[in-house]
């Protein structure tokens, strides 16, 4: 019995038939391989079902025609002549989407049949040729006498270079585009005060230690590690008054503090070697500026 049952045949590793390798996909395809096999199971399950054609060409479906041409022509672009088969696919849905809903009469079908209402069927005709429709150009509202085709990606209002902020997902109006400051450079009138009482009296005790213990400093190579030495201290006590806020307020109270702290060193020597000081104060004022803006 043992003779007649096959013998299983398993690869040699001294094999020298070649062996198949995946081809390598183009790096600059790796971006397109989620969203395009999102979108390809999506047709290869329900083509005219489950696909939503302002979905695949990433508009809304109030958006108008000069809209939906340009998301076109930007995916497109985008796109590009790529060999894979999964972008080819792609391109492809593109493609069928903008044939469905740059015409007046097909897209008021497919509006019909998406948002569940009965459609009469149209007679299947073969796709018209692209034609560029040059886009309408009005007055911005925004900077009147300024003549702009642009709008806002998301509202449609017309923009113009002027009034236009680019955010991560086109051109908007400054009113959808919501620049909110960072919290970081927000400082409220309790953290002012707080800013000026910090300085203040940091100012006056650093002069106080400055005059009394670290005045020997004040001259030569030494005022370098002493303009070190003020600056790290206005920083952390900048930061500490002030919930660790940054910007041009902060700066400013760092930097009246280290002239308040020069300052009590007049009470100690002379005004002429009291200028020897000015180092010191300045590379404290250099890094408390680095630190703080």
């Amino acid at each position: 019995m043992a003779s007649s049952l096959p013998k299983a045949r398993f690869p040699s590793r001294w094999s020298t038939s070649p062996r198949k390798r995946a081809p390598d996909r183009p790096p600059a395809a790796l971006p397109l391989y989620a969203a395009a096999g999102r979108i390809v199971k999506n047709h290869m399950s329900a083509p005219n079902s489950s696909t939503d054609y302002y979905e695949v060409l990433q508009v809304s479906p109030t958006a108008s025609p000069e809209v939906i041409e340009a998301a076109y022509q930007g995916l497109m672009r985008k796109y590009g002549a790529d060999a894979d088969p999964a972008v080819r696919e792609l391109r492809q849905h593109v493609e069928a989407a903008f044939a469905v809903l740059s015409n007046e009469g097909r897209r008021a079908a497919y509006d019909a049949v998406r948002d569940g209402a009965p459609a009469r069927p149209e007679p299947p005709a073969e796709p018209e040729p692209y034609t560029f429709r040059p886009a309408t150009v009005v007055e911005c509202p925004r900077d009147p006498g300024v003549q702009t085709a642009l709008r806002c990606s998301r509202c449609e209002t017309p923009i113009c270079p002027k009034c236009l902020i680019q955010s991560p997902v086109g051109a908007r109006c400054r009113d959808c585009a919501r620049i909110v400051k960072s919290p970081i450079y927000t400082l409220n009138n309790r953290g002012i005060a707080r800013a000026a009482v910090a300085s203040l009296v940091g100012g006056v005790v650093m002069g106080l230690i400055w005059g009394l213990v670290l005045l020997p400093f004040t001259f030569g190579f030494f005022s370098i590690f002493l303009g070190a030495g003020l600056g790290y201290a206005f920083t952390r006590a900048l930061e500490v008054a002030t919930g660790r806020k940054r910007g041009p307020i902060v700066v400013s109270f760092a930097i009246a503090g280290i002239g308040v702290a020069w300052g009590m060193t007049l009470l100690f020597i002379p005004m002429r070697l009291a200028f020897y000081g000015l180092v010191a104060a300045g590379i404290a004022a250099y890094l408390a500026y680095q630190n703080l803006r």
